[in-house]
């Protein structure tokens, strides 16, 4: 089972995983909070949804002072290793939990270039975990394709 929640960029789709998460109250995962400094996105903090718990998972370039290792970068954004390989140890433990579905926030260009949460999107559809993922529309159907999802649910966010 693989349910898709789109829309476009600021659409709302974090809130609506969020809201699904928290009408269903099963499985388990992880959603991406904007920090913003004025009207300016300053970073993200990775958020599991069972305990809330937060890392900082991206900063803006112009936000950054070295205060973590970089994994990636896509345009002016700058992705925290130590937060990505955290996410990857979560999720491997919560399938071996049995826990789903599992819900991953913004997968989307990195995933497709095999960078940010693509070996851990591969390990879940290679073991067939029900998950909830949130894809920007104009990349759904490169992720479908690129995965070979078959999707059982597409949910609009707005």
């Amino acid at each position: 089972m693989v349910i898709i929640v789109t829309g476009k960029i600021n659409s709302n789709k974090t809130t609506k995983m969020l809201e699904i998460y928290k009408k269903n109250k099963i499985g388990d995962g992880f959603i991406s909070i904007k920090n913003m400094v004025h009207d300016t996105v300053h970073s993200y903090d990775a958020m599991q949804l069972s305990t809330q718990e937060k890392n900082v998972l991206i900063k803006r370039t112009t936000f950054f002072d070295n205060d973590f290792e970089i994994a990636c970068q896509i345009g002016p954004y700058l992705f925290n290793e130590t937060t990505l390989r955290w996410i990857d140890q979560s999720i491997i433990k919560l399938v071996h939990k049995g826990i789903s579905p599992i819900y991953l926030d913004e997968i989307g260009l990195l995933e497709l270039e095999d960078k940010g949460l693509h070996k851990t999107l591969s390990y879940l559809i290679k073991k067939k975990i029900p998950l909830i993922l949130s894809i920007r529309e104009d990349l759904v159907e490169a992720i479908k394709t690129k995965y070979n999802i078959e999707i059982n649910e597409i949910v609009y966010a707005s």
